[in-house]
């Protein structure tokens, strides 16, 4: 045995060493006693291998606090031999002797006393060799023998964790994969550990769960060494996506703590958290392209992105995606129709490791397009039952997205207008047709507008069933006839049906005369009539039939008798280029085809009168007659025979080689089979120059007889002599007259006619200024002529109508000019 002095003191001598071995022996035998007596007296004491420990005695006694201590001994289990011991029987504790066992044990302990009375052996790197009770015995002088006993244990830390999916399987890496919304399921198991190691998990700092199971639920033998905890997460959330838990397997006390802790990374399938749908246009038009854009995140991993028009599937290959961890973007363009409009465009983000792990996010699209349009007949009504006096109702049918903007109704391409009285009704998208009329036929169509564009329906053709009518322009005619003479009336309809058309005649006469007739044709009826007197002459109406009814108008002919025409009116002289022009207005011609006559007569001296006069022709006209018996009385007369003589189709007439210084009267006649009218006379017209040329007659005009046979002649009068006297002896102061006269005629004129003031500054050789204006002479109105080149006016007519005021003087100064 070694004793070992931890104050190095000096070694006792031998007598106490024997005392110090006495002394053992006897605490030897009083410690097993008092150990059989306080067994319960264990404090376990747990160690961490290769710590130091401190095995706790108590030094204070149970009765007098003034008691000393004499002794301590240590002993380890069953050992009769004390570990380690302190002898104070000095009387100083802090002076004692201390004494170790020379062993393995005994070179790392160490007993200490504090001032405070605190009394702990101190063992060095504890050994699993070094478990055991240790027994701590303290005497006292005066008090019992206490003795302390301390189960001195190592703390053995449990295995490494194996952690088990809910399947059974051993998890290595990464826990999963968990979806999101389900239940987790995993064990942690750990074998050994003293004392008992407890099972937790966590997240981080907090515990998820530290409840332990029993092995027997895991079919393990309750025995056995190991130690189980199992996790149960109801429903997995997006809380746990890329988490780590954390089994921690723990052995020991709280101050002494040995930890295995086994990390295992979740793997969490989650769903789409966010579906957003955007479209880049404001209006959708049809025809043009618009784009989609779809976004999605928070799917693990990346959402796979499916587009849905309608129900079907776009394809990918006009799609552009973008994915990263946990959102995917998508971009699509399409060119939509108005088919589209209403139909729903859905994005839909899928985890394609997810089953069920879907989000989608639905657009109803409004698509903008110009309308479409149909017509047709209302419900109720039967185009093939339309007669007129019917109603017939018109629905358009349209499909328009915006809402049409204007519904307007055509009729032969013709804007139709809201008019109650003409039976013209338009509410909404009806047009609504009261009792129709024949002018009511036709297309009908209707035009849809809206902010996109306009659509024309298809025309309906509108037809009905309606009673005869009078072919257009043949409703009413005039038809002239002479007595006896047999007229082929042609009476023509128009009606629908045509078939079974049936026609009559009748005369509007007091008998009341009705004349059936066969019709060859259908929609022709024919009537010879012959009036045979005055009574026969008035109106021949003809009526038609067919199944819709009786005629409401009848085409109507007018029988009237034929007569003499009416005489022309408004003539009037014009000169031309090359020859003198008349023109009148025509009459009435009497029913007949008329045609005209044109007679020039010259005014005589007395002497030709008297042969002439009974030869004349008498007029009762108004103021042409008065004329001519004027002219009777006078000292020239109308020549009995017409000079000249033309005929034509419209009263307008050229006359040439009239002798000029010789007054003349024209008459226009009028005649047609019935006879001539009353003749229009123009008088005392005079050439003024006979510088025009004789053309060519054609076969409706000539001349009767030679004018210079007729008509006087000076020579006659005055000889050759006495006029070559005259002209040399008065030449000057004739002249000179004729100047006089001349200005006095300009200057009278100018009084009455403005544009007579020319002749003041004409010169004795301007042949074409007239020397007299008729004051009743009237421009025609309407002139007829064969040549329109010929009908402009010239600067002065080559003619004069003259009045008879101072004829002698006037046809005295026209005959001296000539010979000048």
């Amino acid at each position: 045995m070694h004793v070992t002095s931890w104050f190095a003191v000096k070694p006792p001598p031998l007598l106490l060493l024997t005392a110090a071995v006495l002394t053992l022996l006897m605490a030897d035998s009083d410690c097993r006693q008092h150990d059989s007596q306080n067994k319960a007296a264990v404090k376990p004491l747990w160690a961490v291998e290769g710590e130091d420990i401190e095995l706790p005695c108590n030094l204070k006694p149970n009765g007098s606090t003034d008691d000393e201590v004499t002794m301590v001994l240590w002993f380890k289990d069953e050992a009769s031999i004390p570990l380690y011991s302190l002898d104070a029987r000095a009387g100083d504790i802090y002076k004692a002797v201390h004494w170790a066992m020379s062993s393995s044990l005994g070179n790392r302990t160490y007993f200490q006393v504090d001032k405070t009375g605190h009394a702990r052996l101190k063992v060095k790197a504890v050994a699993p060799h070094d478990q055991g009770v240790f027994r701590c015995r303290v005497d006292f002088a005066n008090s019992p023998t206490h003795n302390y006993r301390i189960n001195l244990t190592l703390i053995e830390p449990p295995s490494k964790p194996v952690i088990y999916d809910a399947q059974g399987r051993e998890v290595t890496g990464v826990g999963g994969p968990f979806l999101e919304g389900y239940d987790l399921i995993l064990t942690c198991q750990v074998s050994g550990g003293k004392p008992r190691p407890t099972v937790t998990w966590w997240q981080g700092d907090e515990m998820l769960d530290g409840i332990m199971e029993e092995p027997v639920a895991f079919g393990i033998n309750p025995n056995s060494k190991f130690t189980i905890n199992r996790l149960f997460i109801e429903r997995v959330t997006r809380d746990l996506g890329g988490a780590k838990l954390e089994c921690r397997a723990e052995s020991g006390t709280h101050e002494l703590v040995r930890r295995v802790v086994k990390k295992v990374p979740l793997e969490i399938y989650l769903k789409p958290a966010m579906v957003s749908v955007t479209l880049m246009e404001e209006e959708i038009f049809a025809g043009r392209p618009m784009t989609a854009r779809c976004e999605t995140w928070g799917s693990s991993p990346a959402a796979r992105i499916v587009w849905r028009l309608g129900g079907l599937v776009i394809r990918e290959s006009s799609l552009t995606t973008a994915q990263r961890s946990n959102s995917t973007a998508s971009k699509m363009a399409l060119v939509l129709d108005k088919s589209d409009d209403g139909k729903e465009l859905t994005c839909r983000a899928e985890n394609p490791r997810f089953p069920g792990g879907v989000l989608e996010m639905t657009k109803v699209l409004r698509v903008l397009y110009a309308p479409s349009a149909s017509a047709e007949l209302a419900t109720g009504f039967n185009m093939e039952a339309l007669r007129e006096g019917d109603d017939i109702k018109f629905a358009c049918n349209y499909h328009s997205n915006p809402e049409p903007t204007s519904i307007e109704w055509l009729h032969n391409d013709k804007l139709l207008q809201h008019n109650v009285e003409a039976g013209i009704l338009l509410a909404s998208s009806t047009l609504t047709l009261r009792e129709l009329k024949l002018e009511n036929s036709g297309s009908y169509s209707c035009l849809v507008r809206n902010i996109v564009g306009e659509a024309r329906s298809q025309p309906i053709n509108v037809y009905m069933k309606y009673t005869p009518r009078c072919k257009e322009s043949h409703e009413s005619q005039n038809l002239i006839a002479s007595r006896g003479e047999t007229l082929r009336l042609r009476c023509e309809i128009e009606a629908d049906p045509r078939d079974g058309v049936r026609f009559s005649w009748t005369r509007n006469s007091s008998v009341g005369d009705v004349y059936a007739v066969s019709n060859p044709r259908a929609h022709t009826s024919s009537l010879e009539y012959t009036p045979r007197s005055d009574e026969d002459f008035g109106t021949l109406a003809c009526w038609a039939s067919n199944s819709v009814g009786r005629q409401k108008r009848p085409c109507v002919f007018n029988i009237l008798p034929a007569k003499p025409p009416q005489s022309p009116s408004d003539c009037s002289i014009r000169n031309e280029s090359s020859a003198m022009e008349v023109n009148c207005i025509p009459g009435s011609s009497g029913g007949l085809a008329q045609h005209f006559l044109l007679e020039v007569r010259g005014i005589l001296d007395n002497a030709t009168s008297l042969q002439l006069q009974q030869m004349m022709p008498q007029s009762d006209q108004g103021t042409a007659a008065s004329s001519a018996a004027a002219a009777a009385t006078s000292s020239l007369e109308i020549t009995a025979a017409p000079l000249y003589l033309e005929r034509a189709d419209e009263p307008s007439f050229q006359l040439y080689g009239l002798l000029p210084g010789y007054n003349y009267t024209v008459a226009v006649y009028a005649e047609n089979s019935q006879g001539r009218s009353e003749p229009h006379l123009i008088e005392n017209v005079r050439v003024a120059e006979s510088s025009l040329r004789r053309t060519p007659m054609s076969a409706e005009s000539r001349f009767l007889g030679e004018i210079g046979s007729v008509m006087p002649d000076t020579r006659s009068i005055e000889g050759i002599a006495i006029i070559a006297g005259v002209i040399l002896v008065t030449s000057a102061v004739f002249i000179g007259t004729g100047v006089v006269i001349g200005i006095v005629i300009c200057r009278r004129r100018s009084r009455n006619d403005p544009t007579a003031r020319q002749c003041v500054d004409s010169g004795p050789d301007d042949f074409t200024t007239p020397t007299y204006i008729a004051a009743q002479r009237i421009e025609p109105k309407i002139r007829y002529g064969h040549d329109k080149s010929r009908s402009q006016p010239h600067r002065a007519s080559l003619y004069e109508a003259e009045s008879r005021i101072e004829p002698d003087l006037l046809q005295q100064v026209d005959i001296d000019l000539q010979s000048s």
